[in-house]
């Protein structure tokens, strides 16, 4: 009877504490706190390289390089662990004077099971080294056990060229094609003019297919002939950056503008891009197919600070990043982050001002730019023989 009676009272007690047909709730834990990114910290990874013009992470991690400068078609291996760079070399000679050399590259999309890769490079046509013969072409690679670059294939070529406006930037469209940007080719006869005639292969963005064959539904392939099929778009001065946006077809390009108006443009099939009539932000009703740029720099009119390439970020390491769009620029060494709203600019951040290396003198110029796997910016240097490549981290606190 007494335990009973203790039973109740302490059923009792519970009932007035807690209210009926409730259940005692577990006690609130806060998510962590994530400090938000107050700028960007850089450290090297590698110095003394040869003018790193594309980077471009390999499946198993490693960094392939083209050094610029070099007198034979070359890409080059970083290991980021041990820090060795390996060179495989093409025995096809460049022309590696001024803006010229081992230029564009990309990656196949089956590069872990084939190692093939597309590079462009600039070349004297019949080897005879005369203003006439400067060229640029494409071509695919493989990359050989034995650090040879083998079997070339030729995929597009007779490209006009000269000492700068080469272009040449190469990347893989969503449609196992290539798109391919090509300077006007500077004082290359008839001039600047030349990125206003379709037929000219110079001043130009191609598409063609992997294999080298033209895709037929190219704005121009039923009015043109021969390799002018191949164009996208035209009216070109000389394009430094191409990108495609996650989950778009849009292609994103970035272009030098002469004195003012370097441009961040849309890049829209069988669209012309103004030069030498038209740059920048401003319409122009004179020309047929105008696309004006996206945004110009600088706007205010001052001297264009060089923009060089760019990337979208599409890693989840940085969650504040993710669908940005970066680009670097020459002449400044900035890396700038820039936020679209739908094919629009809304604003932008400059995350570096001429300063990669917080100890140097004077401005670094950058040239190349992408996405590590493991979501950091890896950015390369233009300095010559003594170029570097850097990893960029978001700061935090």
């Amino acid at each position: 009877m007494r335990t009973f009676l203790m039973f109740s009272l302490v059923t009792l007690t519970l009932s007035a504490c807690t209210p009926q047909g409730d259940t005692p709730k577990p006690p609130v834990v806060e998510p962590p706190v994530t400090q938000p990114i107050t700028g960007v910290t850089t450290e090297l990874v590698k110095d003394k390289l040869i003018t790193p013009w594309t980077l471009a992470f390999t499946p198993d991690g490693s960094l392939l390089f083209t050094p610029r400068d070099v007198s034979q078609v070359t890409v080059n291996r970083l290991d980021l662990t041990s820090g060795t760079v390996t060179p495989f070399r093409a025995t096809s000679p460049v022309r590696d004077e001024g803006e010229g050399g081992t230029l564009g590259m990309a990656l196949d999309p089956q590069f872990s099971s084939n190692n093939k890769i597309y590079v462009c490079y600039s070349y004297w046509k019949g080897g005879t080294q005369t203003n006439e013969n400067r060229r640029n072409r494409v071509s695919s690679f493989v990359l050989g056990a034995d650090k040879t670059l083998s079997s070339e294939k030729v995929l597009l070529e007779d490209l006009l060229g000269w000492s700068n406006h080469n272009g040449c930037r190469v990347i893989n469209g969503p449609d196992n094609t290539l798109f391919v940007s090509m300077g006007d080719a500077a004082d290359f006869p008839p001039g600047a003019v030349k990125a206003q005639d379709k037929a000219a292969l110079a001043g130009k963005i191609f598409r063609i297919n992997r294999d080298g064959s033209i895709p037929s539904d190219n704005p121009f392939y039923a009015s043109s002939t021969g390799t002018a099929r191949a164009v996208w778009t035209y009216g070109h001065r000389n394009p430094q950056g191409l990108a495609f946006r996650p989950g778009t077809l849009e292609l994103w390009g970035t272009e030098h503008g002469p004195d003012v108006n370097d441009e961040l443009n849309l890049i829209v099939k069988g669209k012309n891009y103004g030069w030498p009539t038209c740059t920048g932000t401003a319409a122009c009703p004179s020309l047929p197919d105008y696309q004006a740029a996206v945004r110009q720099y600088e706007p205010d009119g001052k001297n264009t600070i060089a923009i060089s390439d760019l990337t979208f970020y599409d890693a989840t390491q940085v969650p504040e990043w993710k669908g940005k769009l970066f680009f670097v620029s020459l002449k400044t060494g900035r890396l700038y982050e820039v936020t679209l709203e739908g094919t629009a600019w809304k604003s932008e951040q400059i995350l570096i001002d001429g300063k990669i290396d917080p100890s140097s003198n004077g401005v670094v110029r950058l040239r190349d730019l992408t996405v590590g796997p493991d979501g950091l910016l890896y950015i390369s240097t233009d300095e010559g023989n003594s170029s570097r490549i850097f990893r960029v981290k978001p700061k935090r606190g």
